[in-house]
């Protein structure tokens, strides 16, 4: 079967990324405020010095995106993406194919697959400068799943793909 060519197919909004130079302070806050729990955090150093935290929500045992939130520590405050879940893995290709003949979004990272929480991603940067990544086959955890902890390494980005260009997290928009 041949797919037709054409934009991405999004299902929802999935997650956002935020980043602070008040970690602990801001994740606290969402936490206590909106219920989210850790999925998986992210170190530098020692396991104390957490710099980065992705969070879902608590439905108990029913099964839940392993993000919905992630926080990261940085000097600069405000959104750095917004990630929109598309069909499937196809998709994903087709949405990257159309945004590259447009000629007028640029590619910032992917077509890859994360670490923590196992997404096919694709990030692009729009012409107004917003970052936002179509995923799909993203996991579902529930209320068994213990948090997870990695050191701050390149190889903890993702499993297979490009390497992270230097310039993903210079992008923050108020």
């Amino acid at each position: 079967m041949r797919l037709d060519a054409g934009p991405s197919q999004v299902k929802r909004i999935a997650h956002a990324l935020h980043m602070t130079p008040n970690l602990r302070e801001v994740i606290n806050w969402y936490q206590h405020l909106f219920g989210f729990v850790p999925s998986d955090e992210i170190y530098a150093g020692n396991k104390d010095h957490v710099i980065a935290t992705f969070n879902r929500c608590d439905r108990g045992e029913d099964f839940v995106d392993h993000h919905t939130f992630v926080c990261i520590q940085s000097d600069k405050i405000g959104l750095n993406h917004v990630s929109f879940e598309v069909q499937n893995i196809d998709d994903v290709m087709l949405g990257h194919e159309h945004l590259k003949q447009a000629g007028k979004y640029e590619h910032v990272w992917g077509i890859g697959r994360h670490l923590l929480g196992s997404q096919v991603f694709d990030y692009w940067r729009s012409p107004d400068g917003y970052i936002f990544e179509h995923y799909a086959d993203g996991d579902l955890l529930n209320d068994k799943v213990q948090p997870g902890d990695y050191a701050a390494l390149p190889e903890n980005l993702a499993q297979w793909g490009p390497e992270l260009g230097p310039h993903f997290f210079d992008s923050v928009r108020v």
